[in-house]
């Protein structure tokens, strides 16, 4: 997992659940206190995919454990 999770940027995991697939995590503070977790198969418009939504940050980096992501960054 990677420790250092930044916001706002794709990346793509290359270990763990949807290995291959491509994230992008959204910050929700303003609206839901949270963050969306955006999973898409391809950076594609319209691509396959699904999202998730956490309450905080800590959720945040559970899910990634619980995933056993590894990302790579895209910036």
């Amino acid at each position: 997992m990677s420790k250092n999770i930044k916001l706002n940027t794709q990346r793509i995991i290359i270990n763990g659940e949807d290995k291959g697939w491509y994230i992008y995590i959204e910050e929700d503070l303003k609206n839901t206190g949270g963050y969306y977790i955006f999973i898409e198969k391809t950076l594609e418009k319209d691509s396959e995919g699904y999202d998730e939504w956490v309450e905080n940050m800590d959720c945040l980096k559970n899910y990634f454990v619980e995933s056993q992501w590894e990302v790579k960054w895209l910036d």
